[in-house]
């Protein structure tokens, strides 16, 4: 396991994420998809098929089709590796995830492996052809780093992915970031870092876009603040509606600590404090050292 301080280690992950399947099952649905939806036109209530979508979203802009070796960092509980190795009939799927929970949810097989690994520690045998990452980098870095330190952590994680990709691979991103807004003079943003996500902080699109410029191209970019404000109504809803299953599985404090949760992130979203990025990027050609150059 990782020894870096760059951004939330295993047990700050486990905080959040093993709370437990049941419980999360009661308002994130049978797949537990974790992470914003994608809606093509009207954002209506059938967030099973958006799920879906954002699934296609991303394996379309990594282009994943049918092909070898692909990589999903930040797996979840594994829908996106059933995705790929179904409906996509890639070859070989390869997760990572600092939960415990998630990392036994999916077995290993021949054509799945699921290790419970920091991307820092992630040494592949061999390339991959895709990369997938959605609702992780936002656990890369810590709220009290300098920016310049963020940067560079953001900036580590963007070439170790273009070493890991083959030339023209293409790696396709998610994540929440701050838009309108300064989290320095939010007090209401220490309920986050206290109470949900530990260690974890939100990348601005600049920070983004200068850690990724020298190794990849931008080739596609969406900001979607409507569709996580749905997503995050949807769950609260559903929440609301299972309070007394809800209860049951993790008691009074955690119930109200989730919603809580929920509707303040659904109230960022629509003030546009936040927003969601979802971003493809295609590998650059190696650049030729100096010293090896004319």
């Amino acid at each position: 396991m990782s020894t870096s301080t760059g951004g939330a280690a295993q047990p700050a992950i486990e905080y959040h994420y093993d709370v437990g399947r049941d419980f999360y099952r009661l308002w994130l649905g049978d797949r537990l998809v974790y992470s914003c939806a994608l809606w093509a036109g009207e954002l209506d209530d059938d967030l099973e098929a958006a799920q879906t979508a954002k699934l296609d979203w991303h394996a379309t802009g990594a282009r994943a089709d049918g092909v070898a070796r692909a990589l999903d960092i930040g797996c979840g509980w594994g829908a996106m590796i059933a995705y790929l190795s179904g409906q996509r009939h890639v070859g070989h799927v390869t997760g990572l995830t600092l939960s415990s929970d998630q990392a036994s949810t999916t077995p290993s097989s021949d054509r799945v492996e699921v290790r419970l690994e920091d991307w820092r520690d992630h040494e592949p045998t061999s390339p991959y052809d895709a990369i997938i990452s959605i609702g992780a980098f936002e656990h890369f870095s810590r709220p009290d780093l300098a920016r310049s330190d963020r940067r560079a952590i953001y900036r580590s994680f963007f070439d170790r992915c273009a070493g890991w990709l083959n030339e023209g691979g293409r790696l396709s991103l998610q994540t929440i970031g701050w838009e309108d807004f300064d989290p320095g003079k939010e007090e209401g943003t220490s309920f986050f870092k206290d109470e949900i996500f530990p260690d974890s902080a939100l990348p601005q699109l600049s920070d983004i876009v200068e850690a990724s410029e020298e190794k990849f191209r931008l080739i596609a970019f969406r900001s979607d603040p409507d569709q996580y404000a749905r997503t995050l109504r949807i769950w609260q809803q559903r929440l609301e509606a299972n309070k007394a299953q809800a209860l049951e599985i993790v008691g009074n404090d955690t119930y109200r600590r989730y919603l809580r949760y929920l509707r303040i992130s659904r109230a960022m979203f629509e003030r546009r404090d936040c927003t969601l990025f979802r971003l493809g990027f295609e590998r650059r050609a190696l650049r030729p050292r100096q010293d090896q150059a004319g």
